[in-house]
């Protein structure tokens, strides 16, 4: 189990291709067969939350957020809720998206990522990039302890660091086919009542041309890998070094 199913994190799966405009309705029409998936009796199942000249976004009901434009097809994890009116009371809130591991949402968001790009892309188009993303909201303390010690570096120089926003970008693996890099952003915002925000989007960047069809098989080791860094950071062992520099 990955640490990322215990603390609730949230995926997101991208494919980035060679540019080519289309107008957004015709990316619209596109997905069709997608949106005609979460047509209901009454209201529909998805909300087009963004449209400008080339770029369209939309969230279906259960909270797979898609985002299309002129290279890149992403489908993002997020929760949703809904008001509930109660019967001479004051409205609540509802959970109407699913609780479900990292793991298990990474497979759903993947295969919704990879159905989109295949209605929108045709055989001529190159696939550039795909990334894998892990978003979590966490206490400090409830880190890994990798990312405490991560985050305890960071801010070595410092005695008293109560907010913080930090971005490394780093490269992986280098091969000849491709080269494997992660961006970490590790924030702590005055306004998020303490809480610490993770993202790591691991990205496998092609030297070699890729169609479409490779989709399927280069997101199955792009997720493979990026589960692996993960937990090696989780672990905390690449810290190990800077240890005995200190002392």
């Amino acid at each position: 189990m990955s640490w990322c199913d215990k603390l609730a994190s949230r995926p997101t799966v991208g494919f980035t291709f060679d540019k080519h405009f289309r107008p957004s309705g015709d990316l619209l029409t596109a997905v069709i067969p997608v949106l005609d998936k979460l047509a209901g009796p009454i209201t529909d199942k998805f909300t087009l939350s963004k449209q400008d000249s080339f770029s369209v976004e939309f969230i279906t009901e259960s909270g797979f957020k898609y985002a299309i434009d002129s290279s890149k097809v992403a489908v993002e994890f997020q929760h949703r809720l809904k008001i509930k009116n109660t019967s001479g009371g004051m409205p609540t809130t509802e959970l109407i998206s699913r609780q479900e591991a990292y793991t298990v949402l990474l497979q759903e968001v993947g295969n919704r990522a990879i159905e989109a790009a295949e209605l929108l892309t045709g055989s001529q188009r190159v696939l550039k990039r795909v990334g894998v993303v892990s978003a979590t909201i966490v206490d400090e303390s409830d880190a890994p302890p990798g990312i405490i010690r991560c985050i305890d570096y960071l801010k070595g120089p410092w005695k008293n660091v109560p907010h913080y926003n930090f971005q490394i970008v780093s490269s992986i693996a280098n091969t000849e086919d491709w080269e494997d890099r992660c961006v970490h952003v590790i924030s702590k915002p005055e306004s998020d009542e303490g809480f610490v925000n993770l993202m790591f989007d691991y990205q496998r960047i092609f030297k070699t041309q890729k169609d479409k069809n490779s989709m399927r098989a280069s997101l199955s080791g792009v997720e493979e890998a990026a589960l692996e860094y993960l937990e090696d950071l989780a672990q905390g062992d690449m810290f190990n070094a800077y240890d005995n520099v200190s002392t």
